[in-house]
């Protein structure tokens, strides 16, 4: 949950308000765990740890948005059941809920400080100036969908739980024995020879008859099977479809100059040495020797512990340094040339050097116009488009249709003749209004037709309202209309059969006697020498994956034909490369490490199976499917 909310820095929210209303108005379904024969919303119970529908739905719609930017924006929910990503979120939660029981019952804790430190700590919460920034910490939770004592939560758990996890990963040792097995596996090199039969050399494969050209329309049935088309009308609302229309006054570039200001103003900065000592006269008797005349890198030289390389800081701005050593070297009268000190931190006692000053630039509002008026429009735009947002799905609410609500709103009505699931017209041509925004696409197939959606938001920001107007059901093409379409295919298939039986006949050849340079002659082909390979192939070398599978079959002298993208191959293997792990220091401690932490892995969830046996676990099957209710 937590890394994926750190991948995450763009968009808007949808209303969690009305989220969860959707969640608790959803029709329920009814599963086969015996647990709780009640209206309790415990979704998992782990001893004495709850876990609540509530909780269990946030990590589902995680998982669920975790899987459709890995599937490209498109998911639906015959995929999510395949994944068995439900399940998949069950398990996780249970686990969790183990290891904050035992977490509990041996007393370990997650200290408020612990938690703070954490969360400053991630990159995901940083600023312009690399530090903590409050203002980013809280946009990146909205866009999330989190309130501040919901992540905190999450973050105490993960850190509550952690110690337990670090006990199990010091105890997995790897055996070297199994290192040395799996290295020499994994990196033993083969060599050999191909011959590639192509598919196009056979230009001539006959005329199909009609019988042969049903047969591979019927065979091949799902390559001319049309998809299910909606049409549609959709409004949609975001910061391109307002931009045009917005034109800030000088009151609102200016109001946003002085909210920015700090962003565009260069600061003072200095270029600081320093020597840091553990007691206070030592530190005295360096500044006293550099007031005497000597310079601090010679003082440096001279004092026990300090050194010239050592001593400097760079160039850094009031905000870079230590607090107690900002105040004094950018202190009105401390100029460049000047050392000042001991100051006094928790580290010790410095003696600071100010080597030299940078002037800080205030900006103005002339200096920052041509970069501050494009931000400002984009803003106003993505207000505006919440505002119209906002009309839109009032006048749903409200008993318009669609194209009423959207006069009424500003907004426009775009009217789609048709549309598949994959966000492709009737020609195969991708629809530019669905492009970033695959959950208007779902509405378009999840809402009844005649209907309205639901104001829908996505994550890139877009708003949309659609209502489906027509279904054109999946059906197959007519065989008239694609007969070109599978004499093409069946020209293809054919080509490749032949191919396929060339090769053949050249294994025969070579297995009965005859040189495989002999054979190639005569069919006109090239042998090309295969370089010694792993088994994974080699894609810089054009050696596929399963050339080099097939190399790996072979013995010394025996040959094989696989097939390729366009042809089929005839491999011969020559020679094997054994590995050696004693040339190879840092390959053998790359995979020790990935079996060390496969291993931890597995100890994790030995351990975690035990805690949930140990402890008693129910999962509320009735509860939890609720999740996986169709709307």
């Amino acid at each position: 949950m937590l890394q994926a909310i750190r991948e995450k820095t763009t968009g808007l929210v949808v209303k969690i308000f009305f989220g969860l209303l959707v969640v608790s108005f959803a029709a329920w379904g009814i599963g086969d765990y015996a647990f709780l024969r009640t209206t309790d919303d415990t979704a998992i119970k782990v001893g004495d740890t709850k876990v609540s529908l509530a909780a269990l739905d946030a990590d589902y719609r995680a998982a669920r948005d975790r899987l459709r930017a890995a599937l490209g924006g498109e998911l639906d929910e015959n995929l999510v059941r395949t994944f068995g990503l439900l399940d998949q979120t069950v398990e996780r939660a249970t686990t969790q809920a183990a290891l904050d029981e035992e977490a509990r019952r041996l007393g370990i804790v997650a200290s408020d400080a612990q938690v703070r430190q954490r969360i400053a700590a991630d990159p995901a919460f940083r600023g312009a100036t690399g530090q903590f920034d409050r203002f980013q910490f809280q946009r990146v939770l909205y866009e999330n969908g989190l309130s501040e004592q919901r992540y905190i939560e999450l973050v105490r758990g993960e850190t509550r739980r952690l110690p337990l996890i670090e006990a199990l990963d010091t105890g997995a040792a790897v055996p070297a024995a199994l290192v040395d097995a799996i290295y020499r596996h994994r990196n033993e090199r083969r060599s050999g020879e191909r011959v590639f039969v192509p598919a196009s050399a056979f230009a001539d494969v006959g005329t199909p008859s009609d019988d042969q050209l049903k047969e591979t329309y019927e065979t091949n049935i799902d390559r001319f099977t049309a998809p299910e088309y909606r049409a549609a009308s959709v409004a949609r609302v975001g910061i391109d479809e307002v931009l045009a229309t917005i034109e800030p006054d000088e009151k609102a570039l200016e109001d946003e100059f002085a909210a920015r200001k700090a962003e565009f103003d260069v600061p003072e900065r200095r270029e600081l040495k320093q020597m840091l000592f553990a007691d206070e006269a030592a530190a005295k008797t360096a500044l006293a020797a550099i007031e005497g005349g000597k310079s601090f890198d010679d003082v440096a030289k001279e004092t026990p512990g300090q050194s010239p390389e050592r001593t400097s800081l760079g160039e850094v701005t009031r905000g870079e340094t230590i607090p107690e050593i900002a105040e004094a070297a950018f202190a009105a009268g401390a100029a460049a040339g000047k050392t000042i000190g001991p100051v006094r931190t928790p580290f010790g006692w410095h003696v600071v050097e100010i080597v030299s000053v940078k002037p800080g630039e205030e900006a103005t509002l002339a200096s920052v116009r041509e970069k501050l008026l494009p931000d400002l429009k984009r803003r106003l735009a993505g207000e505006r488009a919440f505002e119209i947002a906002n009309k839109l799905e009032d006048q749903i609410t409200r008993g318009r249709t669609l194209d009423e609500a959207a006069e009424a709103a500003g907004a426009k009505v775009v009217k789609l003749d048709a549309v598949d699931a994959r966000g492709r017209d009737a020609k195969g041509e991708a629809v530019a209004l669905f492009a970033g925004a695959p959950e208007a696409l779902r509405a378009v197939f999840d809402t009844a037709v005649g209907r309205e959606s639901q104001l829908i938001e996505t994550r890139t920001g877009l708003y949309f309202l659609v209502r489906p107007d027509g279904v054109t059901p999946s059906q197959r093409k007519d065989f008239a209309a694609v007969r070109d379409d599978v004499a093409t295919l069946w020209t293809a298939q054919r080509r490749d059969e032949m191919a396929a039986n060339r090769a053949k006949e050249i294994l025969t050849a070579i297995a009965g006697g005859e040189a495989l340079e002999a054979v190639a002659l005569r069919f006109n082909l090239r042998i090309e020498p295969i370089e010694p390979v792993l088994r994974t192939g080699d894609t810089a070398r054009n050696m596929p994956a399963q050339i080099a599978a097939r190399l790996f079959a072979l013995k010394p002298g025996e040959a094989a034909v696989t097939p390729g993208l366009e042809g089929q191959y005839v491999v011969r293997m020559k020679d094997i490369v054994p590995a050696d792990p004693a040339a190879d220091a840092a390959g053998v401690e790359q995979i020790r490490a990935q079996l060390r932490q496969d291993m931890a892995n597995d100890l994790v969830a030995e351990y975690t199976q035990g805690l949930r046996t140990r402890l008693g676990t129910q999962v509320n099957r009735a509860v939890v499917d609720r999740l996986n209710a169709p709307n």
